[in-house]
């Protein structure tokens, strides 16, 4: 599972909460302005952040990316 830093902004600036795999981030609840680093990045150096939808489109096309590479 792909490791991302979770960041909401307060008062125009990005803090972080922490860092997680993407099930967890996408676990957490929702708050007005979290954005998630993308997955393919390094967490907590990465300028591409997504929200939430974002982040949930990314892991699914990656799970169902690695179903089609798995031999059956």
């Amino acid at each position: 599972m792909k490791i991302v830093e979770a960041t909401v902004k307060v008062d125009g600036k990005r803090v972080p909460l922490g860092i997680m795999n993407a099930q967890q981030a996408l676990d957490m609840p929702a708050e007005e302005g979290m954005k998630f680093s993308h997955p393919d990045g390094k967490p907590g150096e990465t300028d591409v952040l997504l929200n939430r939808e974002q982040l949930d489109k990314v892991v699914k096309d990656k799970a169902s990316a690695n179903k089609r590479k798995r031999p059956t």
